[in-house]
């Protein structure tokens, strides 16, 4: 478990310089990794490449860098104490390095890894940009502590075999890889790298009944032993090229005239959370938003505040309703979700179509479906109020109500509801015990199944690990199939289809029924679906797809006992605490 820690304690006080650029120093060099397979770019998600003995196909390729050092055509050497995060499937796929000017480098190496006394340190130490925060990384093991150097993950197919899926996660101390590569370039230009995952997955054997769906790196496992050695190999250097301008780095917004700092109480062990640059935490801008939320009058009829169907006594989640109703009674489709935590996510609503929780507060104001008002009509029935004039003004530091500070306002106070004082944070801190059953329950949540290397657990620490316990991804975690095309909806990509956010499993209790339109009432219902009623399809998450295609089956008594520990996250008394 992890160890007792103080509270954190964050002031947000940053903000953002936008639309500026800065010209490319001659002290940097960049490398930019391109991801292919025999030499060819990889397409994500899709089963298309001859390999292992099946036909593959990958939906991640995640990779932590450390240890650079370069050597220079006149015998300069240089380390370079840097970590990166590349994720090339998301876009993550540069990592920038500080270095001398005028030299002109001939070799680069690094590690695929971090060292051990990175690989050891406490995670939730981590700025909130830092490349070993594991809100940006998704890569830290949780509990069990250290870092995942690479991820691969992907789809396998033989002739007359179902869709199966693998999951190669190399970590561990003794598996830390070390790359070196003649390269030509010189300070003040971009490398650019590629790793070939046909090479990565040479030698593995993909097949049915085979054992090797997936590694964890246990301590004398051949398949991450073959890994290591592949991964090690499988990088090389494609050219050099020019370097673009760079962002501006964001600067620290002044808090508004007259306002004051929110203190935000960060729970022990959470990672830091990256707040908006642009819109400070204000004592005077959460009790805005707090007001503007449980207000009526943002909707068409009067009748429907945010608090509607985000009600406190049930997680800010609409408890009890499969789906959520709008103003005039009409039914949505989808359940709305629990409102906590939001300042460890990159992506709001279901499909992730929004990036910035100011946005997603305005969304259900202007839907027809729901709140069914103009911002326009928002902002002059506000104004028509002398006490909103009067809080707009000691929020912002000006006179003015406008739909763009409505947003602010309702973002600052969403980004305060913080939940993380349950039964299980507190046993964590030894001010509360977990019962025999639910110390089985959390074995069975933390423990991959894999009955080849004698573990049959429950494998939910994949997309609800850690003390957030969730990954805020999208996956499709088999449900049977509707219309709602889930992350689909946004992205346009085939491959999204059936796809939704991560939810938290925290005050699980509070917040059902469950899944994206609520169509299951219970817990048991859940752990049912996932013990043994998954949806065989061509995006099922390989996680899942690696499993059985009868599911792992867990026993009335392991779904009692995983139940009885999923009830220890709840937390009953949380609300606004208005003390400030």
């Amino acid at each position: 478990m992890i160890p007792l820690r103080p509270v954190v304690i964050l002031a947000s006080l940053a903000g953002i310089a936008l639309g500026f650029v800065k010209q490319p120093s001659p002290g940097v060099l960049n490398l930019r990794l391109q991801q292919t397979f025999d030499g060819k770019a990889v397409e994500w998600g899709d089963v298309r490449y001859s390999a292992a003995g099946a036909m593959v196909g990958f939906t991640r390729n995640s990779l932590l860098l450390s240890g650079f050092q370069l050597q220079s055509d006149d015998g300069h050497s240089v380390s370079v104490d840097t970590v990166c995060y590349l994720n090339p499937q998301d876009g993550a796929d540069t990592c920038r390095l500080e270095v001398p000017e005028g030299k002109n480098w001939k070799q680069l190496s690094f590690n695929v890894g971090v060292p051990p006394a990175l690989n050891h340190s406490d995670p939730s130490k981590r700025g909130p940009n830092d490349p070993l925060n594991p809100t940006v990384n998704a890569m830290h093991w949780g509990w069990q502590g250290g870092y995942i150097f690479s991820a691969t993950e992907g789809k396998w197919e033989q002739p007359g075999s179902r869709l199966s899926g693998f999951v190669y996660h190399v970590a561990n101390d003794p598996n830390l890889m070390r790359v070196t590569l003649p390269i030509s370039a010189a300070s003040g230009q971009s490398v650019v790298l590629s790793q070939d995952l046909a090479k990565v997955m040479r030698g593995v054997y993909l097949g049915k009944g085979d054992d090797q769906a997936s590694t964890h790196s246990a301590k004398d496992d051949p398949l991450a032993k073959l890994l290591t050695q592949n991964i090690a190999h499988s990088f090389s250097f494609v050219r050099s090229e020019a370097l673009n301008s760079q962002p501006a780095t964001p600067k620290a917004m002044p808090l508004p005239t007259g306002t004051h700092a929110y203190e935000m109480e960060m729970p022990d062990g959470f990672p830091q959370p990256s707040l908006p640059l642009d819109n400070p935490l204000t004592v005077e801008g959460v009790r805005l938003g707090h007001r503007l939320f449980w207000d009526p009058i943002l909707s068409r009829n009067r009748r429907a505040a945010c608090i509607n169907c985000h009600r406190s006594e049930f997680a800010y989640s609409d408890g009890g309703h499969p789906v959520s109703r709008g103003d005039d009674g009409t039914k949505g489709t989808r359940k709305a979700p629990p409102l906590f935590n939001l300042a460890w996510s990159k992506f709001y609503t279901w499909d992730g179509r929004r990036t910035r929780l100011r946005d997603q507060a305005l969304a259900p104001i202007q839907d027809k479906h729901e709140m069914n008002l103009t911002l326009g009509e928002v902002v002059q029935r506000l104004n028509e109020l002398r006490t909103y004039r009067e809080e707009f003004k000691e929020a912002f530091g000006s006179p003015g109500i406008t739909a763009e500070r409505v947003s602010l306002a309702l973002e600052q106070f969403l980004l305060t509801r913080v939940s993380g004082d349950s039964k299980f944070d507190q046993a964590r801190r030894d001010q509360a015990t977990l019962s025999d059953l639910e110390k089985e329950g959390l074995v069975l949540f933390i423990t991959e199944f894999d009955p080849a290397r004698g573990k049959r657990g429950a494998d939910c620490f994949h997309c609800h690990g850690g003390n957030l316990f969730s990954d805020y991804a999208f996956h499709d975690n088999g449900l049977r199939p509707t219309k709602d095309e889930g992350r689909a909806r946004a992205t346009g990509r085939q491959t999204d289809i059936g796809k939704f956010k991560t939810p938290s499993l925290r005050n699980l209790a509070l917040s059902g029924p469950y899944m994206h339109d609520g169509r299951f009432k219970t817990l048991q219902e859940v752990i049912d679906h996932y013990s043994e009623h998954i949806s065989q399809n061509a995006n099922l998450d390989p996680n899942i797809a690696k499993h059985p295609v009868e599911g792992i089956r867990l026993s009335p008594h392991q779904k009692k006992a995983l139940i009885a520990f999923l009830n220890t996250l709840n937390e009953p008394d949380f609300e606004f605490k208005d003390t400030q």
